[in-house]
């Protein structure tokens, strides 16, 4: 049987080796179908693109899964300094934020740290709460859906998220998750620059702004996650799902996040599906629609196939996978499994950094909440 499973390695790790069809599907799905995200005109048909895929490598009950979520279209955002000059500022609508029109003063909470927050609360009901993307004290980092729940509990009226990264650069990402709801207050997205100057505004007094969102939120909106499965042997019921989402951001092609990690999902089954029924339990392949929204596709499949999760032994997620930068292992779940990717690591020669964490922001952790085993992988 070792023998067996060491031939099967060397013959697929050989063949993606030798073969360019992963770098050809991220061209594909980057170049013919834009972004991806969840809504837009490219989706289906990437979904159907992957899907047809799976089935061309042999895959079996190959499927484009569909699921209802609270859809949303971008239109145009408007961010004007009222006090104390008079500025319209580059923004745009953050996923998921409604539309309205409000005016009020913004007081400013660095990077929105959940103590800030607590602790200047009596300030924050009626204004516009303006913090940046920064990760917190010692590097922890804290969501932007964090930030944003923590400004509407509060009562602020409206929410500028500032990018921490320089170079004029707008930032984006959703406010809610769309499996369950869209965003109560208007939202906006703006560079480091942008953050900056307002900043410079607030050393001479009072700022006043006003946020304009013409965004559309659409209820029971369908999305689709592409499915597929190689059976196994003795365990054939029990499963290994390894996913990872093919929609990045709708301001971009979203290439390393995440058509990367869709592309290497897809790559290894083509690879391991000639080798149906040698593996102990079956393999299904996931690649999660609308990650970007709230991570809404895999919290999708997972409820509505909830009474399978006792039969997945293993997720392993592939969110960034593909990039070329150093190969990292993050253990959501038992120590047992960091101790066999490390071992695994260091049977193969293979640089590869292991360890445990727990993240809530990536398709892993809906299964993680159903007591599934999960590993994110990325490079």
């Amino acid at each position: 049987m070792v023998e067996d499973l060491k031939r099967i390695e060397a013959g697929a790790v050989g063949d993606i080796w030798v073969n360019s069809e992963a770098y050809e599907n991220l061209l594909v799905l980057c170049d013919e179908y834009g972004s991806r995200f969840a809504g837009t005109k490219g989706e289906k048909p990437a979904v159907n693109y992957m899907v047809r895929k799976l089935r061309e490598y042999g895959l079996e009950k190959v499927d484009a899964d569909p699921f209802t979520y609270v859809g949303w279209k971008r239109s145009p955002a408007k961010l004007e300094l009222l006090e104390p000059v008079k500025r319209d500022l580059p923004a745009i609508s953050l996923p998921l934020c409604p539309p309205g029109d409000i005016e009020g003063e913004v007081i400013d909470l660095g990077n929105g740290e959940p103590s800030e927050f607590k602790r200047r609360e009596k300030e924050i009901a009626g204004k516009i709460v303006m913090c940046t993307s920064a990760p917190g004290a010692g590097g922890r980092e804290v969501h932007r859906r964090t930030k944003y729940g923590y400004g509407v509990a509060f009562g602020a009226k409206g929410f500028i998220f500032g990018n921490h990264n320089p170079g004029q650069l707008l930032v984006t990402g959703s406010l809610r998750p769309a499996y369950r709801m869209a965003g109560e207050i208007p939202a906006v997205g703006v560079s480091w620059e942008t953050v900056s100057f307002v900043l410079r505004q607030m050393k001479k007094g009072r700022v006043k702004a006003r946020i304009k969102a013409t965004d559309r939120v659409i209820l029971d909106s369908t999305s689709w996650n592409a499915v597929g499965e190689v059976h196994g042997s003795d365990l054939k019921d029990r499963f290994i799902v390894i996913g990872g989402h093919f929609d990045g951001h709708d301001i971009s092609q979203g290439a390393m996040d995440d058509a990367s990690g869709a592309c290497v999902v897809m790559e290894v089954a083509r690879a391991l599906a000639k080798f149906s029924g040698r593996f102990k339990r079956s393999l299904r392949f996931i690649c999660f629609a609308a990650e970007e929204m709230g991570v809404t596709g895999s919290t999708a499949y997972v409820a509505k196939h909830l009474d399978e999760m006792g039969k997945v032994d293993l997720m392993i997620n592939c969110d960034g996978a593909g990039r070329a930068n150093r190969h990292t292992f993050r253990v959501s779940g038992p120590s047992e499994l960091v101790k066999s990717l490390g071992a695994i690591a260091k049977e193969i020669g293979y640089p590869m950094d292991v360890g445990s964490s727990v993240s809530t922001a990536s398709d892993h952790w809906p299964f993680y909440m159903q007591q599934v085993p999960s590993v994110s992988y990325a490079s």
